[in-house]
């Protein structure tokens, strides 16, 4: 819950610690299993992010706002 933010109607997920390969692997996953429209994007220090699309939201706010606090639930616009 912590390790990703809103950015605009999309959302980041901070994926700094994973290699690059592993970064690839989950975006590919998240978009293969889950149909997500998603993005690889790098912060100012080159540091990856996935970027989730603003037309995947829907797909994605059931799959996991069951899992956050509601102190979280911001992140995903709710």
């Amino acid at each position: 819950m912590d390790d990703g933010s809103r950015h605009g109607d999309g959302l980041h997920l901070s994926v700094y610690a994973f290699s690059n390969e592993d970064v690839d692997k989950l975006m590919f996953t998240l978009q293969d299993k889950f149909n997500l429209t998603c993005s690889i994007h790098y912060n100012r220090e080159m540091k990856p992010r996935i970027y989730i699309f603003k037309q995947s939201m829907d797909k994605l706010r059931p799959l996991i706002s069951p899992y956050f606090i509601k102190e979280m639930l911001y992140k995903l616009g709710l």
